[in-house]
């Protein structure tokens, strides 16, 4: 299992909290996209 797997995998049974800034930005919005999709962290966005 290569690194970013297992960051997922780790932060799916955590129930951590992620603060994106720049919430108007494309490339956020994408990250943001793929943390709901694979339920890996409550988000917050800022601006």
């Amino acid at each position: 299992m290569d690194l970013i797997n297992r960051i997922r995998e780790n932060a799916k049974g955590s129930n951590k909290r992620i603060v994106l800034p720049e919430a108007t930005e494309e490339r956020t919005l994408r990250a943001a996209d793929v943390i709901l999709e694979e339920n890996l962290a409550d988000l917050i966005l800022l601006g």
